[in-house]
C-alpha cells in the first residue's frame, strides 16, 4: 500500500505567513495553478483513493486530481491542519510581547504546547493518525491512496515515523502542493520521500528538490 500526502496548494495567507488552520482560506491563481500541475503528476500513478480534509484549500487542491483519475475527493475534518486558536489569523509580527513567551514556548515543542484555545502537534497526529491507521490495518496491499492536507499535519506524521527529536519538526521542508510517499514495507511503514515538488513549473522545482532522508 502506498500513501501519498499531498499538502495544498499556495493561500495568500500562506504567503503573509499567517497562522491559519482551522481558517477557510483559499487557494491563490498560484495555488490553483500548483493545483492543476498535481493533477497532471497523478495522471500518470494510479490512485485508488482520493481524500482531503474538510477546508476549501484542500478540496481545491483534490480536485484537479480527482478529475483526471474519475475520483470524488472525500472530505473530513481529521486532516484538518492545526486549530491555531486564539492565533487564527495573526502574523509573528502581529503577537504582542504578552504572547511572544507562548509562541517561542510552542515553537520549542509544538507537540507539547498549543496556542492558547487551540492544539498541541501531538493532538493534531493523534487526529490525523486515527483516519489513516485503518487503512494500513485493513486496506488492500495494492491499494494506492492520495491524502490532500495541510504543513502542519503532514509534518507531524513525517516527524513520527521518521522518529526525530521534537527540535527537528523545522527542519521538515513541507512546501505548498509537494508530495510526500509513505509505504508499507513487510509490518513497518516507511517514509519513501518527502516534499518531492519536481511535478511544478522549473522555476519553482528547484527550491522544492525531494530531500534525501539520509541527511533527516
Amino acid at each position: 500500500m502506498k500513501i501519498y500526502l499531498v499538502r495544498h496548494g499556495l493561500t495568500n495567507t500562506n504567503k503573509e505567513k499567517r497562522y491559519v488552520g482551522w481558517g477557510d482560506a483559499r487557494l491563490s491563481p498560484d495555488g490553483y495553478r500548483q493545483a492543476e500541475c498535481l493533477g497532471r503528476k497523478f495522471a500518470q500513478l494510479p490512485v485508488t483513493g482520493l481524500y482531503c480534509s474538510d477546508l476549501s484549500r484542500t478540496l481545491d487542491t483534490a480536485l484537479p486530481i480527482g478529475k483526471v483519475r474519475g475520483l470524488e475527493p472525500a472530505p473530513t475534518p481529521l486532516l484538518r491542519e492545526i486549530n491555531f486558536g486564539q492565533w487564527e489569523g495573526l502574523t509573528y509580527q502581529d503577537m504582542t510581547e504578552e504572547n511572544r513567551d507562548t509562541l517561542w514556548q510552542w515553537i520549542d515543542n509544538p507537540f507539547r504546547f498549543a496556542p492558547p484555545g487551540g492544539e498541541s502537534l501531538d493532538e493534531v497526529f493523534q487526529r490525523a493518525w486515527s483516519f489513516l491507521e485503518p487503512f494500513w490495518a485493513n486496506g488492500d496491499s495494492q491499494d494506492s491512496l492520495v491524502v490532500v492536507s495541510h504543513g502542519g499535519v503532514i509534518r507531524s506524521i513525517l516527524h513520527r515515523l521518521l522518529k526525530l527529536e521534537p527540535e527537528k519538526l523545522w527542519d521538515l521542508s513541507v512546501e505548498n502542493a509537494s508530495i510526500s510517499l509513505l509505504q508499507r514495507n513487510g509490518s513497518d511503514i516507511e517514509v519513501a520521500y518527502v516534499n518531492d515538488c519536481r511535478h511544478l513549473d522549473d522555476d519553482a522545482s528547484s527550491a522544492g528538490e525531494q530531500q534525501a532522508l539520509a541527511g533527516k
